[in-house]
């Protein structure tokens, strides 16, 4: 797996680049017409809803589907041309369950391993490190079917890493799981970037997009709508830190203050909801403007009494986008 000629690549810092790609089934366009690069050694996330184009990128670019148009490239393999040298330099934890229910934890890592034809003796070694690393040490001698949700999916990831791949999608690696599970599951990937691996992630949840990607791509409906850093799409599309304030103090006073506030250069609305009798304050670096936000209103005889803050996120960069939330 180490062979010389599986390093076809002409530009040492790009792993993966997609130009024009499109995949349509009959009049459904699963894929419309997308380009991106992911650098060598980074977290390249693919956020987006359900039925957005995720999967279906990731199968073409790991060579099991073939795209209508258009074209990608691994290590500078072309996925449909050359689409066995790009199998043995990647490795994959799809959605769906990979694994032989029958076989253990332990046998069904030997069992992938010898199909990427890795050294006996370093799959031994390997297996049992993966094992060890995802938790899973306990299990190693447990038939895969007998395994709960959070360690079939444990399973599944550790089987596209037998083979010590330089490039891995993982194509919404915990999804279903619970927080503890999903929690060690981002350590391994953490421990991964720290290896220089390239990860393809696609995922649906906000907060694991923000937290593991280095750059990511939103996809809706087929098309990439925005693309950057998790802070620059925050700071140039989101909507700003949300702030809730409880006030006390006379209804006219209140009002008066709030057009205050938007006067502000940094305050991108404010607005007073009767039912919670709540002030929300819209505001780029909110945290830091707290003090000056309050003493809008403190200086016209109001009191603060409360205040909670909501920082700016990815959901208010897709809402900013396509003005709601994410599908399930």
């Amino acid at each position: 797996m180490e062979s010389a000629k599986l390093e076809k690549v002409n530009n040492n810092d790009v792993a993966i680049e997609v130009k024009d790609l499109k995949k349509y089934f009959g009049d459904v366009k699963a894929v419309d017409e997308i380009s991106f690069k992911i650098n060598r050694g980074e977290c390249f996330g693919f956020l987006g809803p359900n039925g957005a184009g995720k999967t279906t990128t990731i199968n073409i670019l790991s060579c099991y589907l073939k795209p209508t148009s258009g074209e990608g490239r691994v290590n500078n393999f072309d996925v449909v041309k050359e689409a066995t040298e790009v199998k043995k330099l990647i490795g994959i934890a799809p959605q769906e369950n990979i694994f032989y229910e029958e076989l253990t934890v332990y046998e069904n890592l030997m069992f992938f391993g010898k199909m990427y034809t890795v050294n006996s003796s370093i799959l031994k070694q390997r297996a049992n490190n993966l094992i060890n690393k995802v938790g899973l040490e306990e299990k190693r001698k447990t038939k895969a079917r007998k395994l709960s949700g959070g360690m079939k999916r444990r399973l599944n990831l550790i089987i596209g890493l037998v083979h010590d791949p330089s490039i891995l999608f993982l194509d919404e690696p915990t999804a279903g799981l619970d927080p503890q599970t999903r929690r060690l599951m981002w350590d391994y990937i953490f421990e991964l970037k720290k290896r220089d691996k390239t990860i393809f992630l696609t995922t649906h949840y906000m907060d694991e997009a923000d937290i593991l990607s280095d750059r990511l791509a939103i996809i809706d409906y087929g098309k990439i709508i925005a693309e950057g850093t998790p802070e620059h799409l925050k700071e140039t599309i989101g909507k700003g830190d949300m702030l809730f304030l409880k006030i006390e103090g006379t209804r006219e006073k209140l009002l008066k203050s709030i057009e205050e506030v938007k006067n502000n250069e940094y305050v991108l609305d404010a607005f007073y909801l009767e039912e919670e009798m709540e002030t929300r304050v819209s505001a780029m670096d909110g945290v830091g403007k707290i003090g000056k936000i309050i003493k809008n209103f403190t200086h016209n005889g109001l009191q603060v009494v409360d205040v909670g803050i909501q920082r700016n996120s990815l959901e208010n960069v897709f809402l900013a986008l396509t003005g709601r939330s994410l599908r399930e």
